[in-house]
């Protein structure tokens, strides 16, 4: 279930990283490109400007496609099922990994002893403390199951139950079979609450209601767009430092990718806060690194 959760989680991830995939795998192409003479071997047989950007914008524009289907549909999706399967996780609470003779303290609250280990479940001369409820409780023989509910069920056999009471006293209590259900953590349905998770269609839903809808569903569609602009920026870079090659075009995409997040967070911050338009605040990193990418563009063609 851990690697399913990891897997629907990837789409979360794939949005920011196939504009920055596409600008290094660009930035790195026409770098090399640029170090061996090709460049100039290809303008020299009269390629221009449209030779080189056609392919760039096909393949930014495949990226764009492919960062679309994440964003609106595989990252809401991919969200969903991952918080199902924590939920899932959550109510699934076991003592399996308890071994013989050592301490068992993964629960909270509880410690669990048993001298012999039968199987996942199943127990001899099980001691189990109880820190919560003052209480003690031996078994010749125990049986212990997750609830599914966020708990345990113990089915315990031939033993005693040995108690705090509020006076100071001790009580104890003789039982042949006891059946014990104990809730660990509350059941309570996990919600989506973030509006980063939340399907297109919520998105819409909840258009009127506030800036941070109308950013997010803008976002939706301006962070897999940055795949053009960046691949034709990476194009630029890429020709521009002909010299540097591949160990520039690393460096320079982190820097890049830096840079566009503290912008876009900047963005995000002004447009909840009401200085700029929502709609408007999600495309302000891509504005400003179309406007470097085409000074780039215009001195490297």
């Amino acid at each position: 279930m851990i690697i399913q959760t990891i897997i629907f989680y990837l789409p979360s991830f794939l949005v920011i990283t196939i504009p920055t995939s596409a600008m290094l795998a660009v930035m790195i192409g026409y770098g090399r490109l640029s170090s061996d003479s090709e460049i100039t071997a290809m303008r020299a047989g009269g390629a221009g400007k449209r030779f080189f950007t056609l392919p760039t914008l096909i393949f930014g524009g495949t990226a764009f496609v492919l960062g679309l289907m994440m964003s609106f549909w595989l990252m809401p999706h991919g969200s969903l099922n991952a918080i199902s399967n924590i939920s899932k996780m959550a109510k699934l609470v076991s003592i399996k990994d308890l071994k013989e003779k050592e301490l068992y303290d993964q629960i909270p609250g509880m410690v669990f002893y048993a001298v012999k280990k039968n199987s996942d479940a199943e127990y001899e001369n099980m001691i189990i403390i109880e820190k919560n409820r003052n209480s003690v409780i031996t078994s010749s023989k125990a049986q212990i199951l997750p609830s599914g509910n966020a708990g345990l069920l113990m089915n315990l056999e031939n033993g005693r139950i040995i108690s705090l009471n509020k006076d100071g006293k001790h009580s104890t209590v003789n039982f042949k079979s006891f059946k014990l259900n104990s809730p660990l953590l509350e059941t309570e349905e996990f919600t989506i609450r973030s509006e980063r998770l939340m399907k297109t269609s919520d998105l819409i839903a909840n258009f009127g209601n506030g800036s941070i809808y109308k950013f997010e569903l803008s976002k939706r569609i301006s962070m897999p767009f940055a795949a053009i602009i960046m691949s034709v920026f990476g194009m630029s870079l890429g020709i521009f430092f002909h010299r540097g090659g591949r160990s520039l075009a690393i460096p320079i995409t982190i820097a890049v990718v830096a840079i566009y997040n503290i912008l876009f967070f900047t963005s995000q911050n002004l447009a909840v806060s009401g200085f700029i338009e929502p709609i408007l605040a999600a495309w302000i990193p891509n504005i400003i690194f179309a406007v470097l990418a085409l000074l780039f563009y215009r001195r490297a063609l």
